[in-house]
């Protein structure tokens, strides 16, 4: 795999959860997203996204999916991960973080932020 379509990212959500359905939703009104496509241990994953919730929460950003994305993260112990986002700000949207088991594409894990499009998720809170 060398590139992920709208369409294979689509077709890899699985579950209904709240974040889950905004980033689909984002995709389907074309959302820009990215699919980094190097594994990276999902409790390696967790630890980076505890941080980073952790200082959303201290900055008082909206967020969806924590919960349920950190137990997923835990779940999935060392198992290589891909990291995706869908960034929907330009709509006033949400950045979505996704968290993908590549074998079979598969979304495990969705987090979504209310941040301005100012904000830069990459070295930012996100």
């Amino acid at each position: 795999m060398n590139k992920v379509s709208v369409s294979e990212l689509l077709a890899a959500f699985e579950f209904d959860s709240e974040a889950s359905i905004r980033a689909q939703n984002a995709l389907l009104s074309g959302a820009h997203f990215d699919v980094w496509l190097e594994p990276i241990p999902a409790a390696r994953l967790r630890g980076i996204c505890r941080g980073r919730v952790t200082t959303l929460q201290r900055r008082g950003k909206p967020t969806v999916g924590v919960a349920e994305c950190l137990t997923s993260l835990a779940e999935m112990g060392e198992r290589g991960l891909l990291v995706a986002y869908v960034d929907d700000r330009e709509r006033a949207g949400y950045y979505f973080q996704l968290y993908l088991d590549p074998h079979p594409l598969k979304v495990v894990g969705c987090i979504g932020v209310n941040i301005s499009p100012e904000d830069d998720p990459i070295t930012g809170p996100v």
